[in-house]
Order: structure tokens, then sequence, then C-alpha cells
């Protein structure tokens, strides 16, 4: 009896262990690729190139990363750069191409272009990661794309109030320039500034081509404001902060700029590494990354990143798509996706559905989980520029129902509390020294 049971378990161990052997080797085998292509409309030429620069760095350096600890299911990943030039027309001819093969799409970038593109990949069944836009961008396409950031009127207005009751701002102008979606950021950063209980002033309007910044300045400063919000092209912001210096203006806490912003030519042409010389040193900014977080990959992206840069501390949205790419790991590997033609539309929708709910997912920062197809958990930063350096000043932080509360911080940081009105769905925002 007793050798009977023994026999018995040997041969019921030995079914197993195989069954469970040929189930893993058929899963490894049901990978049909042998390279993963993510083919990403991205702006490499054109006024905002730089941007388009440093997030195709990011999807590259994830794209290493994966490949050196052995790829997504055991295949290589590439990332296939597509210029767009910044021109819809563009991104419409791109992705047409990419109708019939592409198992996704990352971007495309910026809004002109996800506004042309989009509609057309959503209407064939193509998911694409717009990972640098706010959702209401992308929402009528929901669910075939998917936003890194929820929508302008949540996370804009309190940082913008936070700002100014840490500065005591009570008259604020915005300098802003017509372009994708930085108006509809100005009109959050309006929201903001009434939620502070300041006025709103004229905005005064930058033009794209605008080399010249005097009658700007001065149109600016005829309305007597004591806080200033940049909404245009990073470029063109050192020159206004000079012209604003030569006069009189001094109280550099009180200028803020946006999170489009934090890019490349405001450092370098504001000469942001140069200590007392710099144009834009003790002015402020906002953004949805902390360089000041630590954990082996942050830390290895940011000497990374330091290094390309000559020193500069990672831009706003330069993690957006390094993260993108994890995501797609993830997702692939969760959703058994093999990359078959055969299994084109199905593998798709797995990816979709995946993602646009995807919970835990350990970004390079922070943690966070979807729900609609964007997040719901992400903070957002304002920080002081010190020598080329970003210096935490507040954060805030929604729980899962998008309340904003405070969260851990330094002993030099401030927190924001805020409430959300259920009636119309605006933020109430109270500051909290800790």
């Amino acid at each position: 009896m007793n050798k009977r049971f023994v026999v018995f378990c040997v041969v019921l161990f030995i079914s197993v262990f195989t069954v469970l052997s040929c189930g893993k080797a058929e899963r490894k085998s049901a990978v049909t690729v042998d390279e993963w292509q993510l083919p990403f409309l991205n702006v490499l030429t054109g006024p905002i190139a730089s941007i388009g620069g440093y997030l195709q760095w990011g999807a590259e350096r994830a794209a290493a990363e994966i490949n050196a600890a052995g790829g997504i299911a055991g295949k290589p990943v590439r990332i296939v750069g597509i210029d767009t030039g910044m021109e819809p027309a563009n991104g419409i001819t791109e992705m047409s191409k990419l109708l019939d093969t592409a198992l996704l799409v990352m971007g495309p970038v910026p809004e002109p272009v996800i506004l042309a593109a989009v509609p057309l990949a959503a209407e064939e069944g193509i998911y694409s990661f717009t990972a640098t836009t706010s959702y209401e961008y992308v929402a009528d396409f929901y669910p075939w794309a998917i936003s890194w950031f929820p929508p302008t009127e949540e996370p804009l207005p309190p940082i913008i109030t936070g700002w100014l009751k840490h500065t005591g701002g009570k008259r604020v102008v915005q300098f802003v320039e017509n372009y994708s979606v930085w108006s509809e950021m100005a009109k959050a950063h309006d929201q903001g500034i009434r939620d502070a209980g300041a006025a709103v002033l004229n905005q005064v309007d930058v033009p794209g081509d605008a080399v010249s910044f005097g009658p700007l300045v001065v149109s600016a400063l005829a309305q007597n404001p004591d806080s200033i919000i940049f909404a245009c092209n990073a470029q063109k912001i050192p020159g206004i902060i000079a012209e604003l210096k030569t006069r009189g203006w001094n109280n550099m806490g009180s200028l803020l700029v946006f999170s489009s912003g934090d890019d490349a030519s405001l450092y370098t042409i504001g000469g942001g590494v140069q200590g007392e010389r710099s144009t834009i040193n003790g002015i402020m900014i906002y953004n949805y990354a902390d360089p000041g977080l630590s954990n082996p990959r942050w830390n290895a992206f940011r000497d990374a990143f330091k290094q390309e840069y000559n020193g500069i501390e990672p831009f706003s949205l330069s993690t957006n798509y390094y993260d993108a790419v994890y995501m797609i790991k993830r997702a692939i590997e969760a959703a058994g996706v093999t990359g078959d033609p055969k299994k084109l539309a199905a593998e798709r929708i797995r990816i979709r559905d995946y993602c646009n709910e995807i919970q835990d997912f350990e970004g390079i920062q922070f943690t966070w989980s979807n729900s609609h197809a964007y997040p719901r958990d992400k903070p957002v930063y304002l920080f002081e520029i010190r020598d080329g350096a970003k210096v935490k000043v507040l954060e805030i932080v929604p729980d899962s129902n998008s309340k904003y509360h405070p969260s851990g911080s330094s002993p030099q940081t401030k927190t924001i509390k805020a409430d959300q009105s259920s009636c119309k769905n605006r933020l109430k925002v109270y500051l909290r020294a800790v």
C-alpha cells in the first residue's frame, strides 16, 4: 500500500512537472516576433524639437534597460522614431502608414498632431500612448488613447493657489503663447488665481515669432502686477525675465514658469547653471517630476540625463516615454500578447484594456493606477530654481478619490490640502506649513 502510494506520488509529480514545463515552453514559444518595434510619432524638428529630443532619449533609455534585462517576453524592443515636424498633416500621413501593422503607437507629440492623427488611429483600433497631454485632449478617443495626466482643471488650480498662498501674491498677469494646450493651461491658472482670492489681470499674448519683448513687458507692468506666470515657449521666458529686470522687477519668487517651460533652452538661455549671474535664479516652476526623490532607477536616470544635458536636471516631461515603454512591457507580458499578425486586432484590444485600468504601475519616480485611461493619484510639484537646481517648495497628491491632501515632505517643503467640490468640480486649496 505504501509502495503504491509512493509510486502514485512520483507519477503525479512527474505529470505535473511535465505539464508545467510544457506550459512554460508553450508560453515562451507563443511570441512570434523576433523584435518588438514600437513606433513613436514625435516632434524631432521644428521650434519644440528639444522637447521631442528628450522624450526620445527617455524612451531609448528604457528600451536599452529592458533589452539588457532580457527584453519583453524574451524578445528585444526597438523604438522607431518618426518625425512629424509638429505638422498635423505629417501626423496623419505617418499614422496612416501604421494602420495595418503596428501593435500600438507611442505619441503623437504634440497636441495639434494628436488632434489630427489620433482620430484615425482610434477609428482603425490602434491604441495611442499620448503621454505628454492631459486627458481632455484625448477623452473623445477613449478607449483608444491614454493620458499620463488627469484633466488640466484638476492639478493646475491647486498648484497655482498654493504658489500664491506661499508668496502672498494678489495681482497676477500671465504671458501666454497661443500654442497647443498652453492656452487651456492658462485658463486653469486663472481658476487657481481666483481660488487664492487674487485678481486675474489681462493676459499678455506672446506672438510665436516674438524676439523683442519690451512692448509685452510694458503692457504687463502697466497693470501693476505683483506676480507673473509664464505660459509660453521656454526660449522666450529668459528674454522676458531679463526685460522685467531692466524695468525694476526683483521679486523672482513671484515669477512662475509652467511645466512645458521646463526645457533645456530655459536653462541654457537663462544661464540656469551660472549661480547669481543666472537670469532665472530664484524663479519658481511647477511640474510632475521631483529630482529630489531617490531610488536606484531614478538616480541612474537622473545622472545619465545630467551627463547628456550638460548638468541640467531632468525636465518635467523627461520620464513620460521612459515610463510608457515600461508600461508597454508590462501589458505585453501580463496580457499574453504574442505579436502574431493574425491576432493583431485582438492583441491591440488586450493592450488597450490592460493599460486603461492598470493598477500599481511602478513608474520611475512613483507608483500610480489608472481609471478610464488616466492616472488618479499622481503628484504635482512646485520648485524654486537655485543655481540651476530645483528645490521643492510645494507638493500636492490626490488620493484615490482625486482629492488633494498633504503628503510627506522635507522640512523645507510646504504642502497643500484641497477638497473637490461635488457641484462645480473645482478645488479649494488650503496651505499648511510643515
